[in-house]
């Protein structure tokens, strides 16, 4: 029973301590800015540093619905729980018009690279893609 007590103790203390995404100083992260239109994504590229904190402002300046989708990138990044609301199914849905704010700190793989996509059916012809890369 003795041993058992330290690994508790453990437990809850990993419980209660805040993720990496809510403890981050959100003034000195780093703004990146994405506008959706009805046919691209602007810029399709971009470049995060690995573990760094960022605020990716997603705009829909289109006339239609968009997404922003990546099963990859949001596995791996992690997103502030007061924002998380926001990604459902790996993606970020948008309303024409609508801006999403994500606090966001970079997946810590180097070197690594995740696409992005809208997969709105109506989108799917478009050039609805980049990538975020990650250094």
């Amino acid at each position: 029973m003795k041993h058992l007590l330290p690994a508790a103790s453990l437990m809850l203390t990993a419980l209660t301590l805040p993720s990496a995404a809510q403890a981050q100083n959100w003034s000195k992260a780093t703004p990146i800015n994405v506008t959706v239109t009805d046919d691209r994504f602007i810029p399709t590229r971009v470049t995060l540093k690995q573990g760094r904190a960022c605020v990716l402002r997603l705009h829909n300046s289109g006339t239609r619905k968009h997404n922003f989708s990546s099963d990859r990138f949001f596995k791996y990044a992690r997103v502030r729980q007061s924002d998380s609301g926001w990604v459902v199914h790996n993606e970020v849905r948008l309303a024409p018009g609508q801006t999403a704010r994500l606090h966001i700190v970079a997946p810590s793989t180097p070197n690594a690279a995740y696409d992005f996509r809208s997969t709105r059916v109506s989108d799917a012809a478009e050039k609805m893609k980049g990538t975020i890369f990650v250094n």
